[in-house]
């Protein structure tokens, strides 16, 4: 038991970062109620990272910050998800389901709903579910974003399933030290204010708009992305960023405005049809909200080492994507060519084609995309270090021809890591990467469906991982998606009983491209889940197709993998399941599990454990 007195020999220093390395906040609310001197020092710890997101609680709690004004100099991260009532709910669909609107005295106003049984069910089914259940009155949103503006030394701000407030674009600017500014899932404002203060005077090195909600159109959001020190850049197709630096401007003829579109001339059109025959109506241009910018057209950040996008799914570029792809590839690959200092290039979903010209992307070493740009992305003078391939519709045949082009390109030699993500295991595939890449130091072979053979899952550190001499850390094992067991893994074909997995809450963030409950796709976000072994209920496999003996799965893995260490005596990292990897120090080490956890921002998307 620690006690006041074997603790005081101790800094504060060394128990603050004793306390930081507690994962839980529950734990860490556990010691601060230990003792006076535990107390001063964790609770600085557990109100570093502020959220805010409930109406009610932050009622409550208001009042302890409020009598704590040492507390306000040691917040740095900040998420707000209060939404304030307006005289418009019903026309705003990520509130449109609210239940009451909560007073700063803690009062609850019941709001009268029509009666939307059959469309809050469809909207349940396909993922277009509101989240947001209580509503805040205008003083108590008042009273909270005055609360924030106190916290001066904020490095994160994330604003997360609300509605933006119509001050938004001037209360992102009160924070001197912000780092990091993310809006995930949020309605535009509705009303924004104007500022005389621009985006890209912003100090954030790091951007995030992904799940716009509404119809508004996004050009003000695109704006954030002209920061002058922007180091990071992720976006989706609610608001593609990177047509703000590469949309052609319309000539002065024809620069009437149309609320909620930007008129965009095609390449190699020069003239619009008049006026007339399109029947836009005269109206009066839009109030600028900030300041024009000095660049015309705007020019990106020099520092761009990381873009995150996330294109809509191959169904939704089949079905929903009503503009022609070259309006949304051509652009993307204009912006591209003006980022020549990226590093690390993540596509997520799909993309049906990629042509990037040779100088493109010089000094680009860690790419994540679909089969169909890998050839694109490895022409050229650009040697890759790390690759991930995630193609769940792809199969063998896809993915050969994608490693002979990158072999053909040079590539091979310098690739040191190599992650695959298809649909259909086969067990080709091991003996198509040894074929091309025996030089790898870190491999990772994911699907959706199929299984290994008995005898391939027994032999692949003889056969395969063994004739690698630098491959150090292996991953195979199949990503299941949500509400599916966890079953026929590789694990699993030793007769190994599938560990109980907790059932997952999704949120999507598919809103275009879905037509029921069943997705044959597996979505980017459901993938990073699956792969941390959260997407699988409770479940217990059985080991009658393989026919071995039932065994604890730990004793089961330990046993395959020791069997390896004959043939592999450089690997140090093995997993076989999602959730959990082995690892050892060295040659002579024991094999230790360990659940794994996602790394937001990585090269070759491994977590770490």
């Amino acid at each position: 038991m620690i006690t006041t007195t074997t603790t005081m020999p101790f800094p504060n220093e060394l128990w603050m970062h004793v306390f930081e390395e507690l994962d839980s906040p529950n734990d860490l609310a556990a010691v601060v109620r230990t003792n006076k001197r535990f107390k001063s020092l964790g609770i600085r710890v557990l109100y570093r990272h502020i959220i805010w997101s409930d109406p009610l609680r932050f009622i409550k709690n208001h009042p302890f910050l409020q009598g704590n004004n040492g507390l306000r100099s040691v917040v740095r991260s900040l998420t707000l998800g209060i939404s304030t009532a307006t005289s418009q709910i019903d026309r705003i669909e990520q509130i449109s389901r609210a239940r009451a609107i909560i007073n700063l005295s803690g009062e609850i106003t019941s709001l009268h709903r029509p009666n939307r049984t059959h469309e809050a069910r469809v909207l349940d089914e396909i993922g277009i579910a509101s989240p947001v259940d209580f509503l805040a009155s205008g003083n108590v949103t008042d009273t909270m974003y005055n609360h924030a503006l106190t916290f001066t030394n904020l490095r994160d701000l994330t604003f997360n399933s609300m509605v933006l407030p119509d001050s938004f674009y001037e209360f992102v600017h009160r924070f001197p030290a912000l780092n990091k500014l993310a809006i995930e899932n949020c309605t535009p404002p509705l009303r924004p204010q104007f500022t005389d203060l621009h985006p890209r005077d912003l100090p954030i090195t790091e951007l995030t708009i992904v799940g716009l909600r509404g119809r508004r159109d996004p050009r003000e959001l695109r704006a954030f992305a002209e920061g002058k020190q922007l180091r990071v850049i992720r976006f989706d197709w609610t608001c593609y960023i990177y047509k703000h630096f590469c949309e052609h401007p319309i000539p002065a003829a024809h620069n009437n405005w149309l609320p909620g579109f930007v008129v965009v001339l095609p390449p190699g059109v020069n003239n619009l049809p008049p006026l007339q025959t399109l029947q836009i109506p005269d109206v009066s241009p839009p109030p600028q909200l900030f300041p024009p910018s000095h660049n015309d057209p705007p020019v990106p950040s020099p520092h761009i080492h990381t873009i995150d996008v996330k294109f809509p799914t191959q169904k939704s570029w089949q079905s929903y994507v009503s503009e022609p792809h070259d309006n949304l590839i051509n652009p993307f690959v204009e912006f591209l060519v003006k980022c020549p200092h990226i590093t690390n290039l993540r596509i997520r979903n799909y993309l049906p084609w990629l042509r990037l010209p040779d100088t493109a992307l010089p000094n680009l070493t860690s790419y994540q995309g679909p089969l169909t740009t890998i050839k694109s992305v490895v022409s050229g003078p650009r040697r890759l270090k790390h690759l991930s391939v995630r193609d769940p519709a792809g199969g063998l045949p896809a993915l050969e021809k994608a490693l002979k082009d990158i072999e053909a390109a040079g590539c091979g030699a310098d690739l040191d890591t190599l992650s695959v993500f298809i649909g259909w295991w086969d067990d080709e595939i091991l003996y198509a990467v040894l074929h091309h890449f025996n030089n790898l130091k870190r491999l990772e072979i994911l699907y959706k469906e199929g299984d290994p053979t008995e005898e391939m899952v027994l032999g692949m550190g003889a056969h395969f991982f063994g004739l690698m001499p630098h491959l150090w850390s292996v991953r195979v094992f199949k990503v299941m998606p949500p509400g599916v067991d966890n079953v026929g893994s590789a694990a699993d074909n030793l007769g190994a009983r599938g560990y109980p997995h907790r059932s997952v809450r999704i949120a999507l963030g598919e809103y275009i491209g879905v037509e029921g409950p069943e997705r044959s796709e597996l979505d980017d976000t459901e993938f990073e889940e699956a792969k941390l072994g959260t997407a699988s209920s409770s479940s217990s496999s059985s080991s009658s197709r393989v026919g071995w003996t039932q065994e604890p799965e730990e004793d089961n893995l330990r046993e395959l993998i020791h069997a390896w260490n004959r043939y592999c005596p450089v690997l140090r990292e093995v997993q076989l399941k999602a959730g959990y990897v082995w690892r050892r120090a060295g040659p002579d080490d024991v094999w230790t599990q360990r659940p794994t956890k996602v790394n937001r921002v990585r090269n070759a998307g491994f977590e770490e454990a």
